[in-house]
């Protein structure tokens, strides 16, 4: 191993349950993956994410974190329900974890594409049974590149190491005792938001369906998800559609948009 690495595994050990934790981790991955930009967010529950840290080495990618991913975006990015799902430890291209048309979705050209990470490489750790870490490591369109299999090869060679990190920071905290907010149902907080705002009345299972639209599910993937027929899914975004007057996922996403940052939990602080 190179001084370099073995230094910044040393500055992470001993960071371990500080505030120079999530600064030190972030310096020794970028020893082990020669990335564009790196953000460390805490899940808990459905409570607001907790950004711990993030640092942009190019372009300012995580200029709109706060405006847009923080007031409800996040309510439709693959990470946060690979985290609701309780999904396994490990690490995770987006794509791995992502609904099938994610790329092609409203959401993803209004989000990832403004903030211009081309790729994206996540260390993922459910820590409790309501709690998730995860650092997510960018490749912006400025550098004009993805990570290669052989960069990733070597990230995976350090897994056991990160994630043992990881686990003894959050061992050092006080943040395993943090009281967990009560679960809100986003689709009967949607369904509210859009009787209230533009009086259209949703059924459950529409709303449902409206959701994994915006997502970046396809028909028969929303079918896969709520264990119905691809034909009944057909079914139901046609009347969801008539029901909001709209005739594409375009339109959607505008009208139930501005809808999700009023339905988001309160933030709740989780430690370091």
């Amino acid at each position: 191993m190179k001084n370099s690495l073995l230094n910044a595994l040393a500055a992470t050990l001993e960071a371990v349950g500080s505030d120079d934790f999530y600064p030190a981790m972030c310096e020794y991955l970028r020893q082990c993956l020669e990335f564009d930009n790196v953000i460390a967010i805490v899940f808990v529950g459905t409570n607001v994410p907790h950004v711990a840290y993030s640092k942009a080495y190019g372009a300012d990618v995580f200029r709109y974190v706060a405006e847009q991913y923080l007031s409800g975006a996040y309510l439709l990015d693959p990470i946060y329900h690979f985290h609701l799902k309780r999904g396994e430890e490990g690490l995770y291209r987006l794509l791995d974890v992502a609904p099938d048309q994610f790329r092609s979705s409203r959401y993803y050209k209004w989000y990832y594409g403004r903030i211009g990470i081309s790729d994206e490489i996540s260390v993922f750790l459910p820590i409790s049974a309501n709690a998730t870490i995860t650092i997510s490591m960018g490749k912006d369109g400025l550098s004009g590149t993805s990570f290669s299999q052989k960069a990733e090869d070597h990230l995976r060679q350090h897994q056991r190491v990160i994630l043992a990190l990881l686990k003894a920071h959050w061992a050092a905290l006080d943040a395993p005792a943090v009281q967990i907010a009560e679960a809100t149902s986003i689709t009967e907080s949607l369904r509210d938001e859009v009787h209230r705002h533009h009086n259209i009345s949703l059924s459950p299972r529409q709303a449902e369906v409206a959701l994994l639209i915006l997502q970046g599910h396809s028909s028969p993937s929303v079918a896969l998800q709520l264990g119905l027929s691809a034909q009944t899914v057909k079914v139901f975004r046609k009347q969801l559609y008539q029901r909001c007057g709209i005739s594409s996922q375009a339109e959607l996403f505008s009208l139930m948009m501005p809808l999700l940052r009023r339905v988001n939990a309160p933030r709740i602080p989780v430690g370091r």
